[in-house]
């Protein structure tokens, strides 16, 4: 009996010692050519935002990264690059439109955007950029150029004429 007793204890003792704790580390994880995002848990994160050194990134609905593609995540548009990362702070041409994307990356909509070499934008309601015509904004006529800048100070088509600030003088 006391063999018996001695016999359980030490296995009970080696089994201790060598078995292992399952534990999980937080990061990247690439299966089948896609990107995840494992949380300490072990769980794959889902429809939220991994703020990194390098950037943020999506993780859709099925964990998966996304990655070349407009992202709602809730509080407005957003676009993903092919690496994954949020864009932010530029104009983005895509399919023949043009949008902008602010220092958070969300895509302006219904707002005047000046970019830093002191180019006017209006960006429409479905964000897209005014383009070749005119924009009533505010009760104001302004003209914009095929590129989406807003004329200013010049001698548009049909004769007339806008303002250093854009507006339609005569």
């Amino acid at each position: 009996m006391k063999r018996r007793f001695w016999a359980v204890t030490a296995l009970a003792l080696v089994l201790s010692v060598f078995s292992s704790t399952v534990s999980f580390a937080q990061g990247w994880g690439k299966a089948e050519n896609k990107w995840f995002y494992y949380l300490e848990d072990g769980t794959v994160a889902k429809d939220t935002w991994i703020e990194e050194e390098g950037g943020s990134y999506w993780l859709r609905s099925d964990g998966v990264m996304a990655t070349s593609q407009w992202v709602n995540d809730g509080t407005g548009w957003y676009y993903v690059d092919s690496s994954g990362r949020k864009l932010t702070s530029q104009i983005m041409k895509l399919n023949d439109e043009i949008y902008w994307l602010g220092e958070d990356g969300k895509m302006a909509a219904d707002e005047w955007v000046c970019t830093e070499n002191g180019k006017w934008y209006y960006f429409q309601s479905n964000g897209y950029a005014m383009r070749n015509g005119w924009k009533v904004v505010g009760g104001e006529y302004y003209y914009f150029l095929k590129s989406g800048i807003m004329a200013a100070d010049a001698l548009v088509p049909g004769g007339y004429r806008v303002g250093a600030d854009g507006r339609w003088i005569q």
